[in-house]
């Protein structure tokens, strides 16, 4: 090995020991931004949304009916929008009830909520199923005019629906603010968790793939 064989050698070297030491010492603030990137977070600045959307799968996490009751009941928006997957018999979890959508009725009148406060749509499961969701509730809530809409969607889903519900929203000329919802563990540890890291690469495989797919175009801002 020559010396300048060898001074490339310590250079790597000292870049790769550097790159180490950097990451050790400032893990905790990269795993927190990467949390973030999945899990992005807007306000509005003033007023209030015309609607909180509640994004289910074929049943609503508590997490999530929780945060849009209070997000509802604060005034930061006017009405209340779950959005739940229609499940094919044959794909029923055990003890489930046929007509779901009327028990997360009831249970939402139980609540304190009036029928006026919130709506309840129930979208086909055809794939992808994420965009095919947001196609669906998005057509019945531009019927009432909407201009603004918070989306509450659980965990590191928040990056991929909310630039799905944007790319869909940009003709209709509706404006989304993502609020993403963690239940078993939260953004500042999701890390040390065992669901943490599974949810976070897979999330960021479908990502990518609708990325691919060209579900979400590369023009949007992410």
């Amino acid at each position: 090995m020559n010396k300048k064989e060898k001074w490339l050698c310590s250079v790597i070297g000292l870049f790769i020991m550097i790159s180490i030491i950097l990451a050790v010492s400032f893990k905790e603030k990269i795993l927190i931004g990467a949390g973030k990137f999945m899990a992005p977070e807007s306000s509005l600045t003033e007023g209030m949304a015309d609607v909180v959307i509640l994004e289910g799968t074929g049943t609503i996490g508590k997490g999530v009916v929780a945060k849009g009751i209070e997000l509802l009941s604060s005034g930061q928006a006017k009405h209340m929008a779950i959005v739940l997957h229609s499940i094919g018999k044959n794909h029923w979890p055990f003890a489930f009830h046929e007509d779901y959508p009327s028990s997360v009725k009831m249970e939402l009148q139980k609540l304190g909520l009036k029928d006026s406060d919130f709506t309840i749509i129930v979208t086909p499961i055809r794939n992808p199923v994420t965009l095919t969701s947001a196609k669906g509730a998005l057509q019945i809530l531009a019927k009432d005019r909407i201009k603004e809409a918070i989306l509450v969607s659980p965990g590191f889903h928040m990056r991929r629906s909310f630039l799905v519900y944007q790319h869909l929203s940009l003709p209709l000329k509706i404006k989304i603010y993502p609020v993403a919802c963690f239940d078993r563990y939260q953004l500042n540890d999701w890390w040390s968790h065992d669901y943490g890291p599974r949810d976070f690469l897979l999330e960021l495989q479908k990502l990518a793939l609708y990325m691919a797919k060209g579900y979400i175009p590369l023009k949007i801002s992410y």
